[in-house]
């Protein structure tokens, strides 16, 4: 019954949100919808499997949108060069919060929780390098919250 409830929050959050029209309402909303529901309720449990057909799922719908001209040669560089900057922000910060934070945050679960990369991939490998795949989801949640609603935004303005 947990489940239903937290997976009918989100899902009527995020028709909600997509609705209003707000950017990347969909996911938006039905993580926070979801999340919510997490928050003030008991928690219900994630399916066994579920998160693998998530990430199968966004997997196929990426890789629908491919085309051969995004395998540029001169598009390829700057996306590298784009992931390599974005990783030396994440060291750095890491670096910069573990002297501020206390002592049981440890450096690996910061560079997972803030490296460029999806939720469901960071977290497990988080977790498997010795870290905290929830600090990991914490941040990253944020870190798409944020950027969901504000790319876009900012999209709008540079038309």
């Amino acid at each position: 019954m947990d489940l239903l409830r937290a997976s009918l929050s989100g899902v009527f959050l995020g028709l909600l949100f997509h609705r209003l029209g707000l950017p990347g309402g969909a996911v938006v909303g039905a993580m926070l919808g979801t999340g919510l529901a997490q928050l003030l309720a008991s928690p219900a449990p994630t399916p066994r499997g579920l998160d693998l057909a998530v990430q199968l799922a966004a997997g196929v719908l990426v890789g629908l949108s491919f085309r051969k001209e995004l395998l540029s040669p001169k598009l390829l560089p700057y996306a590298l060069l784009a992931a390599l900057a974005f990783l030396a922000l994440a060291l750095l910060l890491a670096f910069l919060l573990v002297q501020a934070l206390p002592s049981y945050i440890l450096i690996i679960a910061l560079v997972f929780a803030l490296a460029p990369g999806g939720i469901t991939g960071m977290g497990p490998l988080s977790q498997a390098e010795g870290g905290s795949p929830a600090l990991v989801g914490v941040f990253h949640t944020v870190r798409v919250l944020a950027l969901f609603l504000l790319v876009p935004l900012l999209a709008r303005l540079l038309r």
